[in-house]
C-alpha cells in the first residue's frame, strides 16, 4: 500500500528498513520521535520545511 501525506510515521516505518533510510537521508529523527505514532508525513513536512511531494515520492520508491 502507497505511503500518503495521511500516513503516521510508525505506519510508514512498518512498510520496510529502506523507509527509515529515507527519513535519516532527510536528516529527520522520524522513527524515534516521541510524535511517531500522531505525526503524519505531511506534519512532517511542514514542521521540516521539505517539499511534501518529493517527500513522499521517495518514501514510496524506497517501498520498491
Amino acid at each position: 500500500m502507497k505511503i500518503k501525506e495521511t500516513t503516521t510515521v510508525e505506519e510508514a516505518i512498518k512498510k520496510g528498513p529502506r523507509v527509515v533510510e529515507v527519513f535519516q537521508q532527510y536528516r529527520l529523527d522520524c522513527p524515534s520521535c516521541r510524535g511517531l505514532k500522531e505525526d503524519t508525513i505531511r506534519i512532517v513536512a511542514v514542521n521540516n520545511g521539505l517539499d511534501l511531494k518529493k517527500l513522499l515520492d521517495d518514501l514510496n520508491a524506497a517501498m520498491s
